[in-house]
Parts: structure tokens; sequence; C-alpha cells
């Protein structure tokens, strides 16, 4: 139960599978994408793709009659072919090419990992390819890769027995409008395959995603310890704010030293309050505690010199109200300055 990877995967971890480039991907979106990218292009550009091919026709005709071989006409040959290759494979290249870049990117994002290029022979190895053919996993791909030979297989069977009247008619029509025909009859029936193909790579990719998500998972231990290595040791984190709860507390005991007075209640709460009129319009608490620390701030005020005062309302108020190094609330400037009246006037006295 313990090995099970029944946690979800910590953002660390996906960040490491991202650098490693392991991401969600489906080369069959990609490649419907592509297909789709395709018709497009060739769609939006046919007339000048049949335009290149007519020019290409026309040249062939023309130079087969003329064309001697020699170095300089062979380049020319050669140049003069892919350029008109270019033109009339270009619009459907750059379909492609397009499309298949937005689909792998939006399916993964921009990655550059070269770990993903790194040499990994169990990729070429004969036992491992067979055990990977021979696995639940490449058993269901199998299956999937005929299921969908076999939809695409049943889509053009329906389209050409639903158009049957139609091809029939091709043999008695002229070349032109035969070839009219043909050509929206492919077009119908290649739109029909790629849908079912946009289908097939959509599912694919849910199940790449489900499988990515699966072998991510952690069992509960790896999620300890990756929770222990971003966040640190929990004995280490408690000594640490221990430390600083005890910076604080010196902090505290040596702003006593400086305190004006000392308000109690008479023995669970002490406040230390400091009146600066220079600095501050108000006093301020330099120093505050219950029971062990209250009792800590009088032996300090007593050990320097400070007046200690008890008034129990005045102390409790002090003590939830106003936070350490914050001015008091207006509410009670007339209780504090009574009692900083009685100790100014004490300590003239004993001046």
């Amino acid at each position: 139960m313990a090995d099970e990877r029944t946690e979800q995967a910590t953002p660390r971890r996906r960040e490491e599978a991202r650098k490693r480039g392991e991401t969600p991907r489906s080369a069959e979106l990609a490649g419907a994408a592509a297909l789709l990218g395709t018709l497009i292009g060739l769609r939006l550009c046919w007339p000048s793709v049949l335009e290149a091919a007519a020019d290409t026709v026309r040249w062939g005709l023309r130079e087969c009659t003329t064309w001697r071989p020699s170095v300089s006409s062979v380049s020319g040959l050669i140049g003069k072919g892919l350029l008109l290759a270019t033109a009339m494979a270009g619009p459907a290249a750059g379909g492609a090419c397009l499309a298949a870049l937005v689909a792998n990117l939006g399916q993964a994002g921009f990655i550059v990992s070269g770990q993903a290029l790194a040499p990994n022979w169990s990729r070429i190895s004969i036992s491992q390819g067979l055990r990977r053919m021979c696995s639940l996993r490449g058993l269901f791909s199998a299956a999937r890769s005929l299921v969908k030979v076999a939809a695409v297989a049943a889509v053009t069977f329906l389209f050409i027995r639903g158009h049957w009247t139609e091809v029939l008619r091709l043999a008695h029509g002229g070349p032109a409008g035969a070839g009219a025909a043909l050509g929206r009859m492919m077009w119908a029936l290649l739109l029909q395959v790629g849908a079912v193909l946009v289908v097939a790579a959509f599912i694919d990719y849910a199940f790449q995603r489900r499988e990515f998500e699966k072998n991510l998972r952690m069992t509960r231990r790896e999620a300890r310890d990756e929770h222990k290595r971003a966040e640190g040791d929990p004995l280490i984190r408690s000594r640490i704010r221990e430390k600083m709860r005890a910076l604080t507390r010196h902090r505290m005991l040596e702003a006593v030293k400086k305190a004006d007075v000392v308000v109690v209640n008479p023995t669970e709460i002490a406040v230390a309050l400091r009146y600066d009129m220079a600095a501050t319009p108000a006093p301020v608490v330099v120093a505050k505690g219950r029971r062990l620390m209250a009792q800590r701030i009088r032996d300090q005020a007593e050990k320097h010199g400070v007046p200690i005062t008890r008034n129990e309302g005045v102390a409790r108020a002090l003590y939830h109200s106003v936070p350490i190094g914050k001015q008091i609330s207006p509410e009670l400037y007339q209780a504090v300055a009574e009692i900083l009246a009685f100790v100014y006037r004490g300590a003239q006295r004993g001046d």
C-alpha cells in the first residue's frame, strides 16, 4: 500500500518532468492538424496551384523536344523543377507545418529540453521493444489504430456508396466537367475523413493526458519527501521559529529598560509603555506578555528602575488591542495619560 501511486504530482515534480521534455502529447493530434492545414492551404491557394501545375505541364512538353543534356541545362532543369514544385506544393506544405506547429504548442507549450534528445539505448533494445509491443498499453494502441483505420474505411465506403450514381456519370461527361465533379467529391471526402481523424486525435490526446497524469503520480513517501525538500525539515523549521521567538523576547526585554511605565494586572499581564513626545504623538507599547513573560517584564523593570503601576482594565485593553511597536488607540489616551501623569509626579517627588 505504501508503494502505490495514489498522490497527485506536486508542482515541483511537474516542473522537473517538463524540463525533461515529458508532457502529455498526442502525435495523432499533430497529424490530424497537419492534414487539415494541408486541406486549408490547398483550398485557399487552389487557383495558383492549378496554374503552377499547368505551367509544369507546358514547360515539360516544351522542353522535352529541345532539351540537350549539359551541365548548364541540367542545373537549369533542376532549378526550374524546384520552383514549379514549390509553387504547387508550397501552400499544402506551409499549411501542414503551421497547423502541426500550432497543435504541438497548444498541447505542451514551448519547451527547450536537451534531455529528450539524449541517447536512450532502451529505445533500440529488441527485448524492450517486444515488451512494449506486448504490453497492455501497446495492445491498446494497436487496437486504437485498427479502430481508426476501420472508421476511415467506413466513412470512405459510405461516401462512395452515397455518390455512386454521380461517379458513374463521370464517364458520360466531358473532361472539364468530370474533373470538376471529381474534385468536389474528393474535397468532400477528405473533409469527412479529416473530421474522423480529428475526433480520433482528441480521444488519443485525452488518453495520453490520462496516462501522463497516472505515470506522474507519487507514493505517499515520495510526496512527504518532496514536501520536506520544498518546505524544509519540520524540526529545523520549529527550531528556527523558536530562535525567532527568543530573539523577539530578548528585544522586548531590552526595550523595557527605556520604558516610562509598566502597567500590570497584577501578575497575569504586563505591558511596557514608552512616550517620546518628539518622536510619536502617543505612547507606544514596547513590550507585553502574559504569565511567565509578564513576570520577566516586571523583573526587568524593577532591575532598571522602571515604575510599575497596577491597573487591571488598562493592562487588559493594552494587551489585547495594541500590537508591540504600535501607538495606543485614542480610546486609551485618557487612561494612559492619567497613569503617566501619576508616574511623572512620583518621579518629581523622588527628585
